[in-house]
């Protein structure tokens, strides 16, 4: 399988992890998941952003 499809599966694990976090959080008024699911939406889009430039050809 190609890198860049594992990127992107792992991607969306993370953005389901991290809005479920962030779910728990606003339901429990918990901020330590608000502030774990705020993060990993921050690395998923980081990640995408990866993948957009690995898309592009730049290194």
């Amino acid at each position: 399988m190609p890198d860049k499809i594992k990127l992107q599966i792992f991607s969306i694990a993370c953005a389901v992890v991290s809005v479920a976090a962030l779910a728990t959080g606003a339901l429990k008024g918990d901020g330590v998941y608000l502030f774990l699911g705020g993060m990993g939406l921050l690395g998923v889009a980081l990640l995408s952003f990866a993948v957009a430039r690995r898309k592009n050809g730049s290194s």
